[in-house]
């Protein structure tokens, strides 16, 4: 799914009304009978509902809401709010539409804020994706008082006093609504965090302008293709397991050869035709017992892994879960890192602490790593950031430099190779489990071993990984998804 900024969402609207032939306005009764169709959907025909209208196009689309709901004998009390001096042209069609048809529009300026009746249900209609400055503070107050209320909120497109570009302005209070009805694509304060976490609930509606926004992310992104139908390839009938890659998976010490054998585990079960394990001694036996399939190696030390000789090339290489940090440990990274500088790696959990540790080893890291970092390690890894959008940014130019593939692992896991970004939407809040993470790293190795690039390999893997968390937990419920329930 493309996530587009408010100046390419703009475009992408410009471009459909000319290659459609329709203009804003009817673009926007398009938009408000989405609307429309999903509150005759999900609300009950006796709640009231309260529209609150701004005087941009946002509150068009309010407005024109209200008129459809009030035609089809829906109880609606309908507040212009009048925070500019003049209203959109499409806005004052729509007021004078509403008026023409006998609909009463209470306009409210900043003295009567006040008089403002919230109704069981609320539109915020009132802010959409241009807002680039602090709401009024009448109307923040006003947004504090739809917080703390026991409406059901809907916003419409974005949130109000929520920017599109940025998390907010200083500290301004924005609308913590129930549910977001956006229009074609999500905005990207859905999928961060620091704001995500107060959008319990959106959902994307289609206005049929897809195609518009595929040419608008394609002409600011030249060089790369969103593909969000990555599948698995096809296995020949004569092939064999040579055919689909020797996988090597380097970790596990003392008390942590658990996450070596949900990863082993996750690395066949993605696919790849042959696996050697790499480990220290004391997980020789258990290895071998829970995964027969896999080859083992160990190293000469009895709880923690040191540099070790693999007598065979392998075809992509994962390394660090469950692994610990002993200098002997960060030795062997290193050495791994310097005897293959073009076989594809995954590089997780305490390889990616290792690296934080020593950041003038970054310039080794292999072309086409995938780094599949939490928040934490992330931050270890590049530094902190003021807000998301910075984070997003550093990730990006950290991938850029090292020619990396950055998956940055959450609630909406962001996968950049240093130019754009991706955003995965399968998985659950049941896969935040302890092992959930070992079992990615084996099924990005797996996958990895057999042929498909790094931004494949991460993007399929990701949302596979998800899938199988989704199906789980459709199955037995989000609160008993273990990580073994993950490998498919």
């Amino acid at each position: 799914m493309i996530v587009l900024n408010s100046q390419q969402i703009k475009e992408a609207e410009r471009l459909a009304m000319q290659a459609q032939g329709i203009t804003s306005w009817q673009l926007m009764e398009r938009a408000a009978e989405k609307l429309f169709q999903w509150i005759k959907a999900h609300c009950q025909r006796e709640k009231h509902i309260t529209v609150l209208a701004g005087t941009g196009n946002n509150g068009g689309d309010g407005l024109a809401l209200a008129r459809m709901l009030l035609n089809d004998g829906r109880n609606v009390t309908t507040y212009l709010l009048h925070f500019s001096p003049q209203l959109s042209p499409d806005c004052q069609q729509n007021k004078e539409l509403l008026q023409a048809q006998g609909h009463p529009v209470a306009e409210i300026y900043p003295e009567q804020a006040d008089s403002i009746q919230l109704s069981e249900v609320v539109i915020d209609a009132i802010f959409g994706i241009g807002l680039n400055r602090p709401a009024p503070q009448w109307l923040q107050q006003l947004f504090a008082k739809l917080n703390t209320s026991r409406s059901e909120v809907l916003s419409v497109d974005m949130p109000s006093g929520l920017p599109a570009d940025a998390i907010s302005i200083g500290d301004a209070l924005w609308v913590h609504p129930k549910k977001v009805l956006t229009f074609q694509n999500p905005k990207l304060p859905f999928l961060l965090p620091t704001t995500g976490q107060y959008i319990p609930d959106w959902e994307v509606l289609d206005i049929g302008i897809e195609t518009q926004c595929s040419q608008v992310f394609a002409s600011a992104f030249p060089q790369a293709a969103v593909d969000a139908k990555i599948c698995r390839k096809e296995r020949a009938k004569f092939s064999h397991k040579g055919s689909y890659g020797h996988a090597l998976l380097v970790g596990g010490s003392y008390g942590k050869i658990g996450a070596v054998v949900l990863s082993a585990t996750a690395v066949l079960r993605a696919g790849a035709g042959l696996l050697t394990v790499a480990i220290p001694q004391c997980g020789y036996t258990v290895l071998q017992t829970a995964v027969p399939e896999a080859m083992a190696i160990t190293s000469e030390e009895e709880k923690h892994f040191k540099t070790t000789e693999i007598p065979f090339s392998p075809s992509a290489i994962g390394v660090g879960i469950g692994w610990g940090t002993h200098p002997e440990t960060a030795e062997a990274l290193f050495a791994l890192f310097k005897r293959y500088p073009h076989t594809p790696f995954v590089i997780d959990a305490d390889a990616l602490n290792i690296l934080s540790q020593h950041p003038e080893k970054h310039s080794l890291l292999p072309k086409g790593a995938i780094l599949t970092p939490h928040p934490k390690e992330l931050q270890r890894l590049i530094g902190t950031w003021k807000d998301d959008f910075e984070k997003l940014d550093k990730a990006k130019a950290f991938a850029a430099k090292h020619q990396v593939v950055l998956l940055i692992k959450g609630t909406y896991t962001a996968i950049t190779e240093g130019q754009h970004y991706w955003f995965n939407f399968t998985g659950n809040a049941g896969m935040a489990t302890a092992g959930s993470g070992d079992v990615l790293t084996g099924m990005l190795t797996g996958l990895y071993a057999q042929g498909y690039t790094a931004l494949q390999t991460a993007l399929l893997g990701v949302k596979e990984h998800g899938r199988q968390g989704d199906a789980v937990a459709q199955r037995i419920g989000m609160h008993k998804l273990i990580a073994r329930d993950l490998i498919c």
